[in-house]
C-alpha cells in the first residue's frame, strides 16, 4: 500500500513543501468552511517563515523528493489524552491513496513506543471529509471547543483513540 512512500523526520529543505500543502489543503478543504478573506490571504512565504521555526516536531509522508503530507506529533496534559496529533495535511491532490492512513499508524506506532496511552487530534466539526477519515482510523468522538482563525471562531471536535 505505501508504493515507496516513506515516513521520516522532517528536514529543513522539505520546509517549503510543508508551507505548500498547508496552504493548498485550507485553501480547497476550508473552501465554503471558513471565511474566503482569510483563506485566500494565507502564503507559501508566510507559512514557510512560520513552519520553519518548528519542523523538528514533524514527520513527513515523502516519495523521492516530494512531501505528500506530514504530521505534527507532541506529548499532550489534556486529559485524558497524553498525546496529540496538532496536525495531519496531505498534499489535497494526493489523497484517498493511503499516505493519511501511514502517518496516522507512524503516530500510533511512535506514541506507543513512548509509553503513551491515548491521543488526541482536534478538527474543525464542518471538515466531513477529516471526521469520516479520524473514525475510520479507530477515532471516538471526545469534545467540542472552539477555535479563532483570521479573527472568527469556529467549532472544533476532538477524536480520542486508544493505543
Amino acid at each position: 500500500m505505501n508504493n515507496g512512500i516513506i515516513i521520516r523526520q522532517a528536514k529543513k529543505e522539505d520546509v517549503r513543501q510543508i508551507a505548500e500543502i498547508l496552504v493548498e489543503d485550507w485553501q480547497t478543504a476550508y473552501r465554503g468552511i471558513m471565511d474566503d478573506d482569510f483563506l485566500d490571504s494565507l502564503s507559501v512565504n508566510q507559512r514557510y517563515e512560520i513552519e520553519v521555526k518548528r519542523y523538528d516536531k514533524y514527520v513527513v509522508a515523502a516519495e523521492g523528493n516530494e512531501i505528500l503530507g506530514y504530521a505534527w506529533l507532541e506529548s499532550t496534559e489534556e486529559a485524558p489524552a497524553d498525546c496529540e496529533v496538532i496536525a495531519l495535511y496531505v498534499r489535497y491532490s494526493k489523497r484517498n491513496k493511503g499516505t493519511g492512513k501511514l502517518l496516522m499508524r507512524y503516530a500510533f506506532n511512535y506514541f506507543r513506543s513512548i509509553g503513551k496511552k491515548k491521543m488526541i487530534i482536534w478538527c474543525l466539526k464542518e471538515n466531513h471529509e477529516s471526521r469520516r477519515f479520524y473514525e475510520k482510523v479507530g477515532g471516538k468522538e471526545y469534545q467540542t471547543g472552539s477555535h479563532n482563525w483570521g479573527g472568527k471562531g469556529y467549532e472544533m471536535i476532538s477524536y480520542l483513540y486508544d493505543l
